[in-house]
């Protein structure tokens, strides 16, 4: 796949289909999109783009703390996955900000990316003030050469799926309807760093990663997971949270014992799943409180997992 980060100057070397949006996520609603996408640039030897932004400056959008569901990285690597030929992350500036709706189809949509396909859900909105619409798309396409698909959203429990739907669900710890809204697990991907290895002492090896400040997580607590390594699902329990038992500091790891598992991993990039939560992050009285309710944790994961 070919990734363009961060530049607004660029041209695509042939005609493409592409679909427009924020992505975050890239829940069951937006593989839909990339589906159809697909579809057309086989259907007419188009390339399939997914435009997208490269995040939104503070100076734009001064909220603190903007929180994704999907790290820039993580959402690459799923456009990967899904065989997309381009990813386009436009920056977000205030001039892109102020551009007129019909400025963007002439100078993104139809010089730069050659789009003969448009494929956008029923509440695309873009340009200045979100004065364009899909409708506005289906107007201009025969004047720009390009045709425009407007995709109804998927629904799941009698409610449209969004971005949106899935933060409130992830808030509130709901793995598998998370997992179901995204069409496969929510995961915290990260580099395998050495922590106190406490682990060791109480005979409870875990492996930790630190999430990035902009990814969304759920609740702090026990979560039975899967930890793919190299390409290989292992089955575990994760601590999310602060670890309140041995250490002061609030500063948020994902702590996780992979069942049967002896392979020194530091410094390797893992994916960290979190299929079921099991409990919220407590503060045992001593280690051994600890690392009795671990061993609870631990049946309770194995069972789930159909391991014994």
């Amino acid at each position: 796949m070919k990734y363009i980060h961060g530049v607004s100057e660029f041209e695509l070397d042939r005609p493409s289909a592409v679909t427009l949006g924020k992505f975050d996520g890239v829940h069951r609603g937006h593989q839909k999109l990339i589906s159809i996408v697909k579809q057309k640039a086989e259907e007419a030897e188009l390339l399939s783009v997914l435009f997208t932004f490269d995040g939104i400056p503070l100076s734009i959008c001064p909220q603190k703390h903007q929180h994704f569901i999907t790290t820039n990285e993580e959402r690459r690597k799923i456009c990967e996955d899904l065989n997309l030929d381009v990813e386009i992350e436009y920056p977000f500036t205030t001039d892109f900000m102020n551009m007129e709706p019909e400025r963007f189809i002439a100078d993104i949509i139809v010089k730069q990316m050659k789009a003969k396909v448009v494929v956008v859900g029923t509440d695309f909105c873009f340009g200045k003030d979100r004065a364009g619409n899909a409708e506005m798309l289906l107007e201009k396409g025969p004047e720009y050469g390009f045709d425009t698909v407007i995709v109804e959203k998927e629904r799941y429990q009698e409610r449209e799926i969004s971005s949106t739907y899935v933060r409130e669900e992830l808030r509130l710890g709901h793995m598998e309807t998370v997992n179901v809204l995204l069409d496969r697990p929510y995961s915290i991907s990260g580099i395998v760093a050495k922590g106190q290895q406490l682990g060791r002492t109480i005979e409870v090896p875990t492996m930790n990663i630190y999430p990035r400040e902009i990814k969304l997580l759920p609740p702090n607590g026990v979560y039975a997971s899967i930890s793919m390594i190299n390409g290989k699902p292992h089955f575990g329990i994760t601590n999310l949270g602060t670890r309140p038992t041995v250490s002061d500091s609030m500063e948020i790891s994902v702590e996780t014992n992979i069942f049967d598992f002896a392979q020194e991993i530091y410094g390797e990039k893992v994916e960290v799943q979190l299929m079921h939560f099991l409990r919220p992050e407590m503060k045992f009285e001593n280690i051994e409180g600890l690392k009795k309710q671990m061993e609870t944790d631990t049946q309770f994961a194995r069972e789930m997992f159909l391991l014994g």
